[in-house]
C-alpha cells in the first residue's frame, strides 16, 4: 500500500510568531533534507490529513513526499522516511515533522521495530519472556527496508536466548548491531529454578538407595 503525503512549500522560516499562526490554522511546519535533495526544504502539513496517517505508518515505512508550491505546482515528489517527530511537552500534540530523502542507488540505515510472534516453550513452563530490543538499525537500500522485522519465539526454551545473528532477514539487508546481541530472552524466574533442582534430586535418589542394597546384597 503506498503512502503518500502532500506538502506544500513554506516561506515563513524561522519566525516563532508566524509558525505559531500555521499551527492555529491547523496546518503543521516540517523540513524535509537528505541526499535525495540539493538543499533542506520547509514545508507545511495539512494536520487532519497528516495526523490520519501518522497513525498507519512508523519510521521504517517508505512515504512519497509529493510538493506542491504556493500555486499549486508540483516541484518535488520522492519517496520519504519521517526521521523525527517533535510534540508540545504540554498539549502533547505534533508541533513539527522532519522527513529524510534518501538517494534511490545508496544504502541508508534507520530503526525498523521488532515484532516478536508465538508464544515461547520457555513461557508454558514458567518463564518469562523478556524483551531486550524492540528495535534495530537497519542497513540497506531505500527499497529494501523491511516495515517490520517478526521473529518467531514458538521454539524459545528455558534460559534460552536469539541473538542479532540468529535472525533471518531479506536479501541486501542487514542488522547494524553486533551479532551477539540478544534481541530476546526466556529468563528462568528463581522459584522455577529450586523446583527443577528439586526434582532433579528426588529422581536420582531411589537409584543412589538401590545401587546400595545391591552391594550389600553382594
Amino acid at each position: 500500500m503506498e503512502h503518500v503525503v502532500n506538502a506544500q512549500l513554506r516561506s515563513v522560516v524561522g519566525k516563532k510568531r508566524a509558525v505559531r499562526r500555521l499551527r492555529a490554522q491547523g496546518v503543521i511546519p516540517a523540513i524535509a533534507y537528505g541526499p535525495g535533495v540539493e538543499k533542506p526544504l520547509s514545508l507545511t502539513l495539512k494536520k487532519t490529513d497528516f495526523m490520519k496517517l501518522f497513525k498507519e505508518v512508523s519510521e521504517s515505512t517508505p512515504l512519497t513526499l509529493v510538493v506542491n508550491d504556493e500555486s499549486g505546482k508540483e516541484v518535488l515528489k520522492h519517496m520519504a522516511f519521517i526521521k523525527m517527530v517533535q510534540y508540545d511537552k504540554v498539549t502533547d500534540e505534533v508541533k513539527h515533522v522532519d522527513f529524510y530523502i534518501p538517494e534511490a542507488h545508496h544504502k541508508m540505515k534507520i530503526n525498523v521495530p521488532v515484532h516478536f510472534i508465538g508464544k515461547a516453550i520457555g513461557v508454558e513452563k514458567g518463564g518469562i519472556l523478556e524483551v531486550v530490543h524492540h528495535e534495530v538499525v537497519v542497513e540497506a537500500l531505500p527499497d529494501r527496508i523491511p516495515e517490520v522485522i517478526e521473529i518467531d519465539v514458538t521454539n524459545l526454551g528455558l534460559g534460552e536466548s536469539i541473538r542479532v545473528k540468529d535472525v533471518k532477514l531479506p536479501e541486501g539487508v542487514r542488522i547494524d548491531m553486533e551479532p551477539e546481541d540478544v534481541l530476546v530472552t526466556i529468563v528462568v524466574p528463581r522459584g522455577l529454578e529450586v523446583e527443577e533442582t528439586t526434582a532433579t534430586t528426588e529422581s536420582v535418589e531411589p537409584e543412589v538407595l538401590k545401587k546400595g542394597k545391591k552391594e550389600e546384597e553382594e
